[in-house]
């Protein structure tokens, strides 16, 4: 059976996916404050049902919806536009009114099927670390709470993503939590200095069966949103002075 691809609505990324994510698939990405999360989550949403009619849905618990349309605005992402139109929803779950777990998401599923949303994206995972702090208490219930999520997103039928701050975001040096592996994909962005300035990175560090570009990949952010230089030389190559004559 031929697998189903979908495409990200991000700017190079597909090329360095090789041809996109699977359908009702779930993907992570992850990285430093400043290094395009929530913009690549927004574009996904944004993209899908614009360039692809596949309709959306936005879970935001860090950010109000007013920032949100204002800078996505100022990046040539009308939202308001979208949601008149019935093609994308935005939902907006403060971190200050959470309480009761998945519970607080109630009426989600069924939100899904009477918009016939393909693709959700959920900023961020912070939603789960708030209600549960990853203390040895309550990690096996943070983690279920997790899975019993994403579990939803699957049987809904939509292609799921989410967004999570890192700590240490060197590539050498990146640390794994045992929930990266319950994703599907996982994308890490990061920064290197270069000089006096730092300039923004990514790799997928992988994508369960399926092939993909293990480089390491400048990406910049204006009119549009994130774009992935996938055409340039990666950084990988060029601190060890390869691909110059």
């Amino acid at each position: 059976m031929a697998i189903e691809m979908i495409k990200t609505g991000v700017s190079g990324l597909d090329k360095v996916l090789k041809g996109g994510l699977r359908k009702n698939s779930s993907m992570l990405i992850t990285g430093a404050p400043g290094t395009g999360k929530t913009i690549m989550a927004l574009q996904f949403i944004y993209n899908g049902a614009k360039l692809y009619n596949e309709p959306g849905l936005f879970i935001a618990t860090e950010e109000s919806l007013d920032d949100l349309r204002s800078f996505t605005k100022n990046l040539g992402m009308d939202l308001e536009h979208m949601e008149k139109s019935g093609k994308i929803v935005l939902f907006e779950k403060p971190l200050a009114l959470m309480k009761g777990g998945i519970t607080s998401l109630k009426g989600l599923v069924e939100l899904i099927k009477k918009k016939k949303i393909q693709r959700v994206a959920l900023d961020s995972m912070i939603f789960f670390e708030y209600l549960y702090p990853k203390s040895n208490h309550n990690l096996l219930e943070y983690r279920r709470q997790v899975l019993l999520f994403m579990r939803k997103m699957k049987n809904a039928g939509v292609t799921f993503l989410t967004v999570s701050e890192r700590k240490i975001t060197d590539l050498d040096r990146l640390e794994y939590d045992m929930l990266d592996f319950a994703f599907e994909g996982f994308i890490v962005l990061s920064r290197i200095r270069k000089g006096s300035y730092f300039e923004r990175i990514l790799t997928v560090a992988k994508v369960r069966g399926q092939d993909h570009s293990l480089d390491v990949y400048p990406i910049s952010i204006g009119k549009g949103g994130v774009n992935v230089l996938a055409d340039q030389v990666p950084f990988s190559l060029v601190e060890k002075g390869e691909g110059f004559k």
